[in-house]
């Protein structure tokens, strides 16, 4: 079988630079346990190897388990405690699974959202599917603590099979909210404009089979223009979740983000809340860096992703990222 390497290689960085001083390594694993790419937490190969030879020969008995109860489709996702590491491990398709390799004071809590969505994408990678390496900015997370258990393997998931979220999507017009939002729920962009009057409902599911759970939005589509604003105010109301959406390619929608964040906040402030970057297919144009879009989500305390609702890039990952966000409080552990 044919794997992009290069594009394996580029995820695992990506993801060592979210995780950053609590990743001792990140391993890809077939289904034997064989080790097929990884990566170090400090970038020094000779520390890398090292660390994979003793990790490999300190849990083997572990992930030969893991690797069986994988194999049968009963497992999902999990995690593993020694003495001086805590292990997460998700199923990454058919072919692999991805184990993460942290530090022994690590929480697992912060950093199992990101675990699971790169176990996603290296799934994507191995059926030859279009794949960024990007990997979202997941402001903290509270949750349900996973619980410290040296010698004992624990399967995480969620407490219940299916959840409803309630999601609203503000921004100033033009900026891309309708295309994210048929491109989310339908696969398809259209070329014509044509701006939301008041609000636009739609619904869509995201499944995550590895946790046995769907979570279910029904999304509003908010008009951006000034004039629609009183109109807004009705249908803020109640909503668990949120995508601020601003055009890289026009730096007056960034500096408009914060209004509309305390907009949203006046009326619904125990929302979850996402920022989004639109329109990086447009690469000339843009006015607004990455960095500068991390530096305000880091500000307003939320996730950040960029996104092209033209091609699709990351905006499917934009809306799991969400749905990881709210149920993160409902994950639990329990002993196998």
């Amino acid at each position: 079988m044919s794997v992009d390497r290069e594009k394996l290689s580029a995820l695992l960085k990506w993801y060592r630079q979210e995780i950053k001083d609590d990743l001792v390594a990140a391993i890809i694993v077939n289904r034997e346990g064989l080790i097929m790419d990884t990566i170090s937490g400090s970038g020094d190969k000779s520390v890398e190897e090292d660390i994979v030879g003793g990790l490999s020969a300190l849990v083997e008995p572990v992930l030969n388990r893991i690797t069986q109860e994988f194999s049968s489709g009963s497992f999902g996702t999990g995690t593993f405690d020694t003495d001086e590491y805590r292990l997460i491990f998700c199923e990454a398709g058919p072919e692999a699974v991805f184990v993460t390799v942290l530090d022994s004071l690590a929480m697992i809590d912060p950093v199992f959202p990101l675990a699971y969505l790169t176990a996603e994408k290296i799934a994507r990678i191995f059926d030859g599917r279009t794949v960024s390496p990007v990997i979202p900015k997941i402001s903290s997370l509270t949750g349900s603590h996973i619980e410290r258990k040296v010698d004992k393997l624990q399967k995480i998931k969620i407490n219940a099979s299916e959840y409803a979220f309630k999601l609203i999507l503000g921004g100033d017009g033009g900026v891309g909210k309708t295309s994210m939002v048929h491109r989310f729920v339908e696969g398809t962009f259209a070329q014509d404009y044509k701006e939301t009057i008041g609000v636009s409902i739609m619904k869509k599911e995201c499944e995550f089979d590895d946790l046995d759970t769907l979570v279910r939005f029904v999304l509003w589509d908010l008009a951006g223009q000034t004039q629609f604003k009183r109109v807004r105010k009705n249908y803020l109301g109640n909503a668990e979740a949120g995508l601020l959406v601003y055009d890289v390619t026009r730096k007056d929608t960034y500096d408009n983000i914060k209004s509309w964040y305390n907009e949203i906040k006046a009326i619904t402030p125990d929302i979850n809340l996402i920022l989004i970057g639109n329109k990086i297919d447009l690469k000339d144009k843009k006015q607004v860096s990455r960095e500068e879009g991390e530096a305000l989500a880091k500000d307003l305390g939320i996730s950040y992703i960029e996104t092209s609702a033209k091609t699709g890039d990351n905006v499917n990952d934009a809306f799991r990222t969400l749905a990881l966000g709210l149920v993160n409080k409902f994950f639990v552990s329990e002993e196998v």
